[in-house]
Order: structure tokens, then sequence, then C-alpha cells
């Protein structure tokens, strides 16, 4: 039998080598759901031997025709996307709404029939219409609420910092006199420069300590927000939600506004959209 070459049988290897990786990949990353289109083909298989209600037969019938997973985030898209009729039909089918935060989504989308859907959900869902939700760093509508309830205190401090430069001013001038004073009278026992330069020397070691410290003005900005749909509905002027979250006995409660000072303000916003600051402390 005739032996193959050393190249021959490096390149042999090589190329099993590489069949193999491939494989290997092959068999980690292959889906065969995904690739045929079908990945949620068994979405479904949950209701499978399980006796249903004619009204969630038609609704997992409908949400199938539509070529729909049951999934929790196609019911979520469903939501976002304002189709009702898929939305019922989650509903329909007992889809668990596992998201409070989709009200506050509502509240900020462009959804033509914002109280339908939050009625929807209210009726079928336990969510909490009175918590408080983090405005996403992307929203900036209401840019000019927020810096008007940050502006009191923003403002406040800028009056501090005026205030503390003038006094810093004050104290830096009569510093300086002390010290060159204390020159002056080390320097009058001199006669040579080396002298002169060692006096100078000792008298701004001996005045170091007492240099007044220059006062900073701190960088202050919104750092997040957390409000109420309340306060999102009367921001956007929104009669018609307005009336429905006092409806359903959403209480008023005071929104959170970080600074990057470390600084948190408390505020409540009433119907009309007029803030008050309740309190201010640091964090």
């Amino acid at each position: 039998m005739a032996e193959l070459r050393p190249s021959v049988l490096y390149a042999l290897l090589v190329f099993g080598a590489i069949l193999a990786g491939l494989g290997l990949i092959f068999g980690l990353f292959y889906d065969t759901e995904k690739l045929e289109g079908n990945r949620y083909l068994n979405s479904y298989a949950e209701f499978n031997g399980v006796t249903l209600t004619e009204k969630q037969k038609k609704a997992v019938s409908l949400l199938q025709n539509s070529d729909v997973e049951w999934a929790h985030f196609r019911f979520i898209e469903a939501i976002k996307n304002d189709d009702l009729s898929l939305v019922n039909a989650f509903i329909d089918a007992d889809m668990p709404l596992n998201s409070n935060s989709i009200l506050l989504e509502i509240a900020l989308g462009k959804s033509l029939d914002k109280k339908t859907l939050l009625m929807l959900l209210r009726a079928n869902y336990a969510l909490n219409l009175d918590a408080l939700y983090r405005l996403p760093n992307y929203v900036t509508e209401f840019d000019e609420q927020l810096s008007a309830v940050s502006k009191p205190y923003s403002e406040a401090k800028k009056e501090q910092y005026r205030l503390a430069m003038m006094e810093y001013k004050k104290k830096f001038i009569k510093w300086e006199e002390a010290l060159e004073e204390k020159k002056q009278h080390l320097l009058r026992a001199c006669s040579n420069d080396a002298c002169r330069s060692g006096r100078i020397n000792d008298a701004r070691l001996l005045y170091e300590d007492s240099e007044p410290v220059e006062p900073k003005l701190d960088y202050i900005a919104r750092e997040r927000v957390y409000v109420s749909l309340f306060t999102i509905f009367v921001w956007q002027k929104d009669r018609l939600l307005i009336k429905f979250i006092q409806q359903q006995g959403a209480e008023l409660m005071a929104n959170k506004l970080f600074l990057t000072d470390a600084k948190l303000i408390y505020f409540m916003v009433d119907v009309e959209g007029n803030s008050t600051i309740i309190n201010t402390k640091q964090q």
C-alpha cells in the first residue's frame, strides 16, 4: 500500500479539522424552526389536550390565522402597535401580562385610542396606576416642564456661588496683601539675591495653608426622573386621559427629579400643569 506524502497527509488533516469545526458551529447554531421560518411553530403546544372555552378557541384561532406566535413579547408588540383585535385575542386566550411598564409605553406612544387600551388592560390585569415610572433618556417632550421644576434650585445654587465668589475675592486680596507684607518684612534682612529668593519661598510656605479656596460651581443637570401617569397626561394636556385616571381613583403623588449634584427634588403637578416643589434633599 502506497504511503501518503507528509504534505498531502497534512492537507487532509487540515481539511478534516475545518469540516469538523464547521460541523460543530452548525450543530450549535442550527435551528430548524428558524431556518424554515417556523421558529415558533410549536408555541401553541400548551393548548394541546386542554379543554378550551369557545372564547378561547376563537381567540387562539384568530392568533394562529394571523401568523402570530403565542409569546408574551408578541402580546406586548400588539399593544405597542395599537392592534386591538390581537390584544383582545391574547387577553381572551388568557395570556398573562408581566409588564406594568407597558402603561408608560402606552402613555408615551402615538396610539389614537390610549384610553381604550388602558381600560382594556386595567379591566383584565392587576396594573398599578399609582406607580412612578422612570422616563427614558430619549424622551425630550417634557424638557420645558422639568426645567421649570429644577430652575428655582439651580438659580439658588448660582446665587450662592456668586456670593461665595465675592467673599472669596475679598479674602484672597487680603491674603495676598498679608503675604506681600510678610515678604517685604523678611526681605529687609537680606543683602543678596540668594537670601531674597530663600525669604520669598519662606513667606510662601508660611502662608500656603491659609490661602483661601476658590469655590466651584456644581454642574447641575437632570440625571433621571420618575413621574406618574397623571403627570404625563397633564403635561400632554390630554383631558380625556386625565379624567380617566381620576375616575380610576389614582392618587396625586410626588414625582422625583434626580440632579447630577446628588440632589433629589420631590414635586407635585396639579391638573392645570402647575408644579409645586414638596421637598429637596441630598441623596
